[in-house]
């Protein structure tokens, strides 16, 4: 995240591309946006300035050759429309708006990205959705803690455990808790559900001929931050904003507003 008249890395977070109406879209945490928490709505703790960002710098995979090659300068992602920064281009939710801390960053039209850019919307990966999503799976959230790669500009896979019940709605939004410990620089990042063994969608013990055994991956949403910050020794729960969430934004269309600029 890069402020208005420097270069200089205001933040860093992570995101993802979703593709939707034939149009890419970044999806990342509003507060890697805003810097604003959503919960107390004040600035987050430990910036000391009232600078916010207006464009984010980005690595682009490039296939040249029957190699894909992550390029060495920065791709930017404007985020408003106007030089004023008034006009945002990102949209939140249409119902919870910025409580619901997730948003989507219009990229480009699908038909305008060159062939030779490659990228890869999580929405076309094949997942195996027939299977619900259960309490205590596996999952790994893919995020750059502390701006770290795991080589190549590819992410860090931290594990961790879905800790409420998938079907429950914590505070009455649209989220669920994970324990795992994560660290700064993964807000934004796609989760991802992993589950070894036998797998059926049907109950009892009567076998239909359409399980699965092996290993079975679910999309599940994104992750925006911690529970239990303040002390080592606290429950470290992790927030995960459920799926869904993605698609009712982009069907919604609500612009974000620029109250945050004025905190």
């Amino acid at each position: 995240m890069i402020p208005y008249g420097t270069d200089t890395t205001m933040s860093t977070g992570t995101g993802f591309v979703y593709e939707f109406d034939s149009k890419y879209y970044l999806i990342t945490n509003g507060h890697n946006i805003t810097r604003v928490n959503p919960e107390t709505n004040e600035r987050i703790t430990g910036l000391k300035t009232a600078a916010f960002p207006v464009k984010i710098g980005t690595k682009v995979k490039i296939q040249k050759d029957n190699f894909y090659h992550i390029t060495k300068d920065l791709t930017y992602i404007d985020l408003y429309e106007d030089l004023d920064f008034k006009v945002p281009k990102w949209y939140v939710h249409p119902k919870h708006r910025y409580k619901v801390d997730v948003v989507a960053i219009p990229i480009d039209d699908t038909k305008n990205v060159p062939e030779s850019v490659k990228l890869f919307p999580i929405n076309k990966i094949e997942f195996d959705l027939e299977f619900e999503i259960e309490i205590a799976d596996e999952v790994f959230i893919l995020g750059y803690p502390f701006d770290l790669t795991g080589g190549k500009d590819l992410p860090i896979w931290k594990r961790g455990s879905i800790s409420t019940e998938p079907m429950i709605d914590i505070d009455d939004l649209p989220k669920l808790l994970v324990d795992t410990a994560t660290r700064s620089g993964m807000s934004g990042s796609p989760v991802i559900m992993f589950r070894r063994g036998f797998h059926s969608i049907h109950e009892g013990n009567k076998l239909e001929g359409d399980e699965i055994f092996g290993m079975i991956k679910r999309f599940v949403g994104v992750y925006s931050g911690r529970i239990g910050t303040e002390d080592n020794f606290m429950a470290q729960l992790g927030i995960v904003w459920k799926d869904h969430v993605i698609e009712e934004i982009l069907v919604g269309q609500m612009v974000g507003d620029i109250d945050f600029q004025n905190k």
